[in-house]
């Protein structure tokens, strides 16, 4: 009679790892809790510090300042390879009537400036109308604001070094028209909703008159007339650079000084403070 022996399940010994695994990987609910209010903390945070309204400062006028300076550079490059402007509309009004009476012949083409005077005009209106609803001094509408024109700059300049500069009326040229002009028109609407009028980023006509009409021009402290004075000094030295680095290398060299001047403004619109809540009640924001 053969005997049965009994023998025991043996356990696997891996099981004992699986069940610490297990254990280590399960957080303690405190612990747990913990972690989800600090990234809730660092949420809202964010969310507070993007919604905030930035403040006028220094920082704020040099920013316009720079911008004024690479308004400066673009204006300088596309008139002599265009015959038009990207943001002075004041001169390519003149040029559209003197052009459509015929009084310089084929000087100028009259295509090219209704695209710019359009598209800056498009520009103004859109990235304008979006900026009231979104909030004009809002952290997160300027950054985003900015980003966009100085996308649209680097296009510009990156279509130029691929195609070269092309003829007038060449839809290539359209399309370089085009993203200066509106990245202009934005840019502009975007300053002038900043509540800093003595520094527009693009049109000199009425910083020379106000400048000259100053009742307190010769004044010691007048912030206004400092301004004005370095507003010009910045669109004369951005339009000056703009020729030189156009004559020495090329528009599309000059255009992509322009566009890293507005990424630079881009970044430092992370650095400006916020508007206080007794500024913000004086300017009606």
């Amino acid at each position: 009679m053969s005997s049965s022996r009994f023998e025991y399940p043996q356990e696997s010994p891996a099981a004992p790892q699986v069940i610490t695994q297990d254990l280590e990987s399960q957080q303690h609910p405190v612990e747990a809790l913990e972690n989800l209010e600090k990234k809730s903390r660092l949420k809202h945070r964010l969310r507070d510090f993007f919604s905030e309204n930035v403040r006028e400062d220094a920082l704020l006028e040099t920013e316009l300042l720079l911008l004024a300076f690479a308004t400066g550079i673009q204006d300088a490059t596309t008139f002599p390879d265009y015959q038009c402007f990207a943001s002075n509309q004041t001169g390519n009004t003149v040029l559209l009537a003197v052009g459509a009476a015929g009084v310089t012949g084929d000087i100028f083409s009259m295509r090219n400036i209704g695209v710019s005077l359009a598209l800056f005009v498009a520009g103004s209106w859109i990235m304008g109308q979006i900026g009231h609803l979104a909030g004009c001094r809002k952290r997160w509408w300027l950054i985003l604001s900015s980003v966009l024109q100085t996308a649209m700059i680097f296009a510009a300049s990156g279509i130029q070094y691929r195609f070269g500069v092309k003829e007038n009326e060449h839809s290539i040229a359209m399309g370089v028209i085009a993203l200066l002009a509106f990245s202009s028109g934005g840019q502009v609407a975007m300053a002038r909703a900043l509540l800093m009028p003595e520094i527009t980023t693009a049109m000199a006509t009425a910083a020379y008159v106000d400048l000259f009409l100053d009742v307190n021009l010769f004044g010691r402290a007048n912030r206004s007339r400092d301004r004005r004075v370095l507003f010009l000094l910045s669109l004369f030295a951005g339009s000056f650079a703009g020729a030189f680095a156009y004559s020495r290398v090329g528009s599309a060299f000059a255009l992509l000084i322009s566009a890293i001047g507005k990424l630079v403004v881009t970044v430092g619109f992370v650095l400006n403070k916020r508007l206080e809540a007794r500024q913000d009640v004086e300017m009606g924001d």
